[in-house]
């Protein structure tokens, strides 16, 4: 028999904690200068798995649960979401260095993103249906961004930012890729998938998406030396300045 929805709930409350630890001891355990200006990288990924962690604790105790029209909402995962894929979405901008605007935008999408699955599962009929359209509509211009925009921005960073960065973002889309689809089959959708099934297959896709990218990307962290300083100011002033040859052309 399969074990409830709390047991995986705490589950994945011990993993992320679990995850947290690896950036955390990385920032706190550097000494060099050098490790010290990392702090960003490794305080952005301490705040996945953390946030993570926290949200799965609340929904372990039971915390944060919403009753609506179309059954029971876990709104703490959705704020989980809320908060964390941006920070993934913010990592990935801070190897590829794009300009501000990119990176606004694609966080600006995600948010839209979560907001039509919000709406979706707590709503029922043709008004949920069109939430989780515009929500799949949305998820499309961010793996564009993912695929097309980012990328653009990476291949001036160098080869070993490019392949960390590389290596995060596909494990990124094709996760990100399988949420609807457990979304599509679980209560919320079709109901095909039990509470317990659902609650175990999101968390393991969330302790692949998000402890794995974490892991990776500490193991990954000699592709910060050779960022540059600034973060995106460079890009933004690249921009700036591919703007006004157009205006002098």
């Amino acid at each position: 028999m399969l074990v409830d929805t709390t047991v995986w709930a705490w589950i994945g409350a011990l993993a992320m904690g679990a995850g947290t630890v690896p950036p955390l001891w990385a920032w706190l355990s550097g000494s060099s200068a050098t490790d010290e200006s990392h702090g960003v990288y490794y305080g952005t990924l301490a705040g996945v798995t953390g946030v993570a962690a926290l949200a799965y604790l609340a929904m372990a105790l039971g915390v944060g649960t919403l009753s609506t029209a179309a059954g029971e909402l876990e709104v703490v995962r959705y704020v989980d979401w809320l908060v964390t894929t941006p920070l993934i979405l913010l990592y990935l901008g801070l190897l590829a260095r794009p300009s501000r605007r990119v990176l606004t935008g694609l966080i600006g999408v995600d948010v839209v993103v979560i907001a039509g699955g919000v709406t979706a599962a707590a709503t029922g009929g043709a008004v949920s249906w069109a939430a989780f359209a515009v929500g799949g509509a949305a998820y499309l211009a961010l793996v564009y961004g993912l695929l097309v925009a980012l990328p653009r921005s990476a291949s001036a960073e160098g080869d070993r930012v490019r392949a960390v960065f590389g290596t995060l973002r596909n494990i990124t889309v094709v996760l990100w890729t399988l949420y609807p689809v457990v979304w599509l089959l679980a209560p919320t959708g079709f109901g095909l998938l039990t509470p317990a099934t659902e609650m175990l297959v999101f968390v393991y896709l969330d302790i692949v998406s998000k402890v794995g990218f974490v892991v990776i990307a500490v193991a990954g962290a000699d592709a910060l030396d050779r960022l540059g300083a600034g973060e995106f100011a460079a890009a933004d002033s690249a921009a700036e300045e591919r703007t006004a040859a157009l205006g002098d052309d």
